[in-house]
C-alpha cells in the first residue's frame, strides 16, 4: 500500500473462482505491520477477499493481482467519518446552549449526537458503504501463477 500516489495498491492471491466472483488471499502490507486486528500475525489477512469481476480479464486460481483503489476517495471517506462526527457534535452543544440548555444537557445533547451519527455511519455501511468501496476498487494487474518467482517469505519452490 502506498500513499505516496494516486492510487493505494494491495496484493492477494486467487484462491478460489465461481463465475465472475473471485476469493483473494491479501496479503499484509506495511500498513498491517503493527497491527493485529485481524487475528493473523503471518503474510496474509485473515478471511478470504470477494472481488465481483467486471473487467474482462482471464484470471486463474493462484493468479498474483495487483488491486489499486483511489486514494482520493480513502482521503475523503476518512474525513467523512473521523472530522462530520465532531463537527457535529460542537455544532449540537452550540445549537443546545443557544436554546437555553443548561452545560450539562448541552454535553448530553452533544454526546448523543456523536453516537447518532456513528450509528448513522454504521447503517450507511452496512447498507451502501461496502458497494461504494467495492466501485472505487479495480484490477491493476494479473500475473499468471507460472510466472510469480518470489512469495512474501522468499523463492518460490
Amino acid at each position: 500500500m502506498c500513499l505516496g500516489g494516486i492510487f493505494v495498491e494491495n496484493k492477494g492471491i486467487v484462491k478460489k473462482i465461481e463465475g465472475k466472483n473471485l476469493y483473494i488471499e491479501l496479503f499484509r502490507d506495511s500498513s498491517c505491520a503493527h497491527c493485529s486486528g485481524c487475528g493473523k500475525k503471518d503474510k496474509t489477512i485473515a478471511d478470504l477477499y470477494h472481488y465481483e469481476l467486471n473487467e474482462d480479464i482471464k484470471i486463474n486460481v493462484g493468479d498474483l493481482i495487483t488491486f489499486e483503489i483511489n486514494n482520493k476517495f480513502i482521503l475523503n471517506l476518512a474525513l467523512l467519518i473521523y472530522i462530520l462526527p465532531v463537527i457535529l457534535m460542537v455544532l449540537s452543544y452550540i445549537v443546545a446552549a443557544k436554546l437555553g440548555a443548561s452545560e450539562g444537557q448541552g454535553i448530553v445533547v452533544s454526546f448523543t449526537t456523536l453516537v447518532v451519527s456513528f450509528l448513522g455511519f454504521y447503517i450507511f455501511d452496512k447498507k451502501t458503504g461496502s458497494k461504494m468501496i467495492k466501485e472505487e476498487i479495480s484490477i491493476k494487474e494479473v500475473t499468471p501463477s507460472d510466472e510469480i518467482k518470489i512469495t512474501s517469505c522468499g523463492p518460490k519452490e
